[in-house]
């Protein structure tokens, strides 16, 4: 209570866990219990007011009991692995609190991001990956599906504010599922261009891997997805979180079962 009480006027309204929610998903082997748990772990040492944080899994084998835990499939209507984490979209108007997120497991908060979670937010907020060159990298491969500006690491939305996406998406789902390979890529070829998405400002995020290895802004990705099917990029060490320099600050946010 003490810790409360001691919040700045600013943030006053947001005292109650009620009015924040911040989700995660985990599956497959990729990346393992401590990645939701360090996530966990790190939003707890940078954000001062309380808020409830969920995971969305196929496996909780080793998720902190602080942790909620839900059933993955909840966020699969569609059987298809065309769009890859579509799932995301699916949090949308799904037991939505005043104040919502979802933050990837490959990201490092390192600085306070209480301002960003508690901000009133008129529309859905994505990251735009200021760290490319949107002219060589984006707009000179426009339209060969091999481009993406837009980022869904850290997304934010306010109760309702975001149910036309999420209603877009349905509509025009079999379309959707045919076109696009990721969920960022359908973000910025389909809504980003008609002007339907808000944005994070330029100081506010970073990616490890793409500036020069390190720790910049508030909030730091650790991409890896890309390499998938980029061969070029492949050649280029790209970091995961536990294997990187900042490895040690990483399990510094671990958290107990």
């Amino acid at each position: 209570m003490m810790i409360l009480m001691s919040l700045p006027e600013k943030w006053s309204h947001c005292l109650s866990m009620n009015n924040i929610k911040i989700n995660c998903l985990k599956w497959g082997t990729k990346y393992n219990s401590e990645y939701v748990n360090r996530t966990y772990g790190g939003l707890l040492k940078y954000c001062q007011v309380p808020f409830h944080f969920v995971c969305y899994t196929d496996d909780p084998k080793g998720i902190s009991s602080k942790i909620e835990i839900r059933d993955i499939e909840e966020l699969r209507p569609y059987n298809t692995k065309r769009m890859f984490t579509y799932e995301k979209l699916m949090l949308i108007d799904k037991d939505e609190y005043d104040k919502n997120l979802w933050i990837d497991l490959d990201v490092l908060v390192h600085e306070d991001v209480t301002e960003l979670i508690t901000r009133k937010h008129h529309n859905i907020t994505f990251i735009w990956n200021y760290w490319n060159d949107y002219e060589e990298i984006s707009l000179f491969n426009y339209g060969r599906g091999v481009s993406c500006h837009t980022n869904s690491s850290f997304v934010a939305w306010d109760k309702g504010t975001a149910s036309w996406l999420l209603k877009y998406t349905k509509e025009n789902w079999e379309k959707i599922k045919w076109t696009y390979k990721s969920l960022d890529k359908y973000l910025f070829y389909q809504h980003h261009r008609n002007g339907r998405l808000n944005l994070w400002e330029k100081e506010l995020f970073s990616n490890y891997n793409k500036e020069n290895y390190q720790l910049k802004n508030k909030v730091t990705l650790f991409n890896t997805s890309h390499l998938f099917n980029n061969k070029n990029m492949k050649e280029i060490k790209h970091y995961e979180l536990h294997e990187s320099p900042v490895q040690e600050l990483w399990k510094s946010y671990s958290i107990g079962l």
